[in-house]
């Protein structure tokens, strides 16, 4: 028998879809205020997302929306959110107080200059 390796990109943080929506308006300078008006979701609603630390699922229903409104595909936020789910199970079973670790805490140990 072969043994075949793989060599296959796994990594050692979680993000949650709510900082990748952040970033995106970031990047398009677009206020959620104006999102919530492209989505036909409330602001409050975007807001849960945003800073919910994934606490706030992205449903299919956001997706689509999110997608009609950014151009970014319902399947990619949708696989953001199972994504950070799957991290987040893999965490809590490893130890009864263990949070997964997240791409800004991982970003902060690459400068030590941040708190």
């Amino acid at each position: 028998m072969v043994n075949e390796q793989r060599n296959e990109y796994v990594p050692d943080y979680a993000v949650p879809p709510g900082e990748v929506l952040e970033y995106e308006l970031e990047l398009r300078h677009m206020p959620k205020s104006e999102l919530a008006r492209r989505t036909g979701l409330t602001e409050k609603h975007i807001n849960t997302i945003v800073k919910s630390k994934g606490k706030s699922c992205i449903t299919p229903e956001t997706a689509i929306k999110l997608e009609r409104a950014l151009g970014m595909p319902a399947d990619y936020w949708l696989n953001l959110e199972t994504n950070y789910q799957e991290a987040c199970a893999l965490e809590r079973g490893k130890g009864p107080c263990s949070e997964p670790r997240l791409a800004r805490d991982s970003m902060s140990d690459n400068n030590p200059d941040q708190p």
